[in-house]
């Protein structure tokens, strides 16, 4: 088996599991483990001498909603971390956030501020012109009072709030219903389309809008 990693000492990986079948390992998705290999200079693959898990979780491969999420977020991760550094503060960030997925029952808050706040560590945060901001222009990058009024501006006050609210989150959470999850989520998939090239979530998206949205 090839095996991709985001590793806490060298960033992303590749490594060749040899007799993974026969050695029976039930590998997961976005799974925690800790990892001993060796590697050629010459070589862009390790391989991998023992593999065991460092965080075994009771539900989250379990409740088919967790599961959905899971594969959400490997979509994202694959299409951004391929060329990603060691980088402590992302790492710890995507552990925390399988740990929260894990324990959480509210599973359709999570794709917004996931998304939002990953976007944020890749260093794509949107600048705040003004706090009492009433345009999130697209483009731009920025929660602003005024733009050139183009296609990439969000001007629903409620939702710029809402959409605020997923990078930097307030004290007290804001009321929200499916429909703003929802249009919130797909907002956030056209700014990172704008600003990460080759980005796409279109089948991932249209399943979770029908699993958590309706």
């Amino acid at each position: 088996m090839i095996l991709h990693f985001y590793t806490l000492e060298r960033g992303f990986q590749s490594f060749i599991f040899k007799g993974a079948l026969k050695k029976r390992k039930a590998l997961n998705q976005l799974g925690l483990y800790e990892i001993n290999y060796f590697k050629r200079p010459e070589s862009d693959l390790g391989i991998v001498n023992q593999l065991d898990f460092a965080w075994t979780p009771q539900t989250l491969y379990e409740r088919p909603q967790k599961v959905l999420l899971v594969f959400f977020m490997t979509d994202i991760l694959q299409q951004t971390l391929r060329h990603q550094g060691p980088d402590a503060k992302l790492f710890y960030f995507i552990r925390d956030q399988l740990v929260h997925l894990e324990t959480t029952d509210t599973e359709r808050k999570f794709p917004t501020q996931f998304l939002a706040q990953y976007l944020m560590l890749l260093g794509y945060a949107p600048l705040v012109e003004e706090e009492q901001a009433a345009i999130f222009d697209l483009q731009k990058g920025s929660f602003c009072l005024a733009s050139q009024g183009g296609a990439t501006c969000i001007q629903d006050p409620v939702l710029v709030r809402f959409l605020k609210a997923q990078f930097w989150p307030l004290p007290t959470e804001l009321p929200a219903n499916s429909v703003l999850y929802k249009e919130a989520l797909r907002i956030l998939i056209q700014y990172a389309q704008i600003h990460l090239s080759g980005f796409e979530l279109e089948k991932t998206i249209e399943i979770l809008h029908d699993t958590l949205y309706e």
